[in-house]
Order: structure tokens, then sequence, then C-alpha cells
């Protein structure tokens, strides 16, 4: 019996290029996704409204994975059988969208980082910031600043001083801080493996009793749980990929190339086989 694909990706710095964010080397392997039906999932540290603008330039009509892990959104009846979810947002009716949350509140880590700031821990994160000065200090276009801002479950920010002690004190609040490209992402007991299994566990009862064969891309640290949880875990070169330490290496495959283009070759060269 011939599998089911399912994949999941990283975007900064694998499907999308960490320079102005392109996917255009990776466009055929993304047409040879679509025109195989094959559910790429994005998984990333980006929020609900980025991925949603990202999602919406791809044609990408399948679940997403969001702030590192803290949710699954997907879209309502994406599933024949799924468990009761809560709805996206009370606005959100025209075309409806369920969530999976796995995070504490946005509200718990902003009030427990002021009570960091407060014993003279010395940071800066999302929400210090206005759209424009976001936009300027990590490149982006205003409207993505904005976007960047909208934050359900984690929170990134820039910090400077003593980590262990701050990651001590993230611990009396059942929070941690995980390091992500550039920032710091200070969030619950969570990552992007969580939202993997669960909508894995999701596919493997949708296409029963066709089995499951599950790919994910990434090139970080932060991608390391997410690239264990799968079949086929390909690490996509980057100055940080060399941090991964892969449970399973001999199912693994390493791009040469960095970003969308290695993406788009290792891709090809797997569907192909």
């Amino acid at each position: 019996m011939n599998a089911q694909w399912v994949i999941f990706t990283d975007l900064d710095g694998t499907l999308l290029e960490r320079e102005g964010y392109s996917y255009t080397p990776a466009l055929p392997a993304l047409n040879l996704i679509a025109d195989h039906n094959i559910p790429l999932v994005l998984n990333s540290s980006k929020t609900v409204a980025e991925i949603l603008s990202l999602r919406a330039e791809l044609g990408n009509l399948h679940p997403f994975v969001v702030e590192n892990g803290a949710a699954v959104i997907l879209p309502k009846d994406y599933f024949e059988t799924m468990e009761s979810l809560e709805p996206l947002s009370a606005e959100d009716t025209a075309e409806a969208y369920c969530i999976k949350r796995f995070s504490q509140p946005h509200e718990h880590i902003l009030q427990s980082l002021a009570e960091a700031r407060a014993l003279g821990f010395e940071f800066a994160g999302f929400s210090d910031w206005s759209p424009a000065q976001l936009a300027e200090l990590c490149g982006l276009p205003l409207a993505n600043a904005v976007m960047a801002k909208q934050r359900i479950g984690s929170e990134p920010l820039l910090f400077e001083g003593d980590l262990p002690s701050f990651m001590e004190f993230l611990a009396t609040k059942q929070l941690r801080a995980v390091q992500g490209g550039r920032f710091l992402h200070v969030m619950g007991h969570y990552d992007k493996a969580g939202g993997v299994n669960w909508l894995l566990d999701a596919y493997r009862k949708q296409y029963s009793p066709t089995p499951i064969r599950s790919v994910a891309l990434g090139d970080s640290h932060n991608d390391e749980g997410m690239l264990n949880t799968v079949d086929v875990p390909i690490v996509i070169s980057s100055p940080h990929s060399q941090q991964i330490i892969l449970t399973h290496p001999k199912h693994a495959r390493f791009s040469s190339a960095q970003g969308p283009t290695g993406w788009n070759e290792q891709l090809l060269k797997l569907l192909h086989e």
C-alpha cells in the first residue's frame, strides 16, 4: 500500500530566505507538492496573522503550527472526525478556523516578564516596541511588523545579562526561554514537536488504513524536536544547523544549499524516488 506523505516545514532559513523572506527557489517543489495533494504544514515561530498571510500567498489550505508550538490552527472541518475545538476568534465566521492550544496565555508571559524586570533583569521584547521600531529592527515591512506583534503564547526578546538566573526565574512561572535565530523566545513547556504529534495522530485517523509517511525540514536547534518526531528529517544547511542533534541520523537527509534552494533540492529528490 502506498503511503500518504505529510510534510512539516520551518519557515525562516528553511522555506524562506533569511534575508528578504523569498520562497521563489522552492517553487518547483511547492508545485509538485500541490499537484500531488500532499499536506504541507507550516511550523514556525511566526504568529497566526503572519502565517495566515503567507499561507494565502502560497495557496496553502492545510493546518499550521504557530509560535514554536504554542498552538495548532486548522480550518474548521478539515478533519472528518475531530474533537471539538475552540474557534480561533469570535469574529471568525466567514472562513472559520479552530485552535488547539498548547501554551499558557500571552498575558501570563507578559506579567511574568514584568516581574522579572522589577527584579533587575534587562531585556526588550516585541511587546515593548512599536510596529515601526520592530520593522526597523527586523527589516520587515510595517504591515508584517504589526502581524508579528499579535502573539498568543510566546514573547521574543533581546536579553542582556545573567541568562542562567533568568532561566531559573522563568522556571518558577512554568516558563522557559528558547534561543531562536536572533531572539530569545519566552514560552511554556512545549515545542514544535507537540503540534506535529497531534496533527500526525489526526492524519493517521483521517487516512486510515493508508499509512502516513512524515517529513520535516528545519535549519536550527529549535527545529530539533520536530525533526526527531518524523520518519524523514531533512536538515537545511545554515550557520545553526550543526547544533541539531538527531536521534535517528541514519534516516536523515542534509541539504548542500541553504534556505529555499536546499528545501527545493531535497524535496524534489525525495518525492521523485
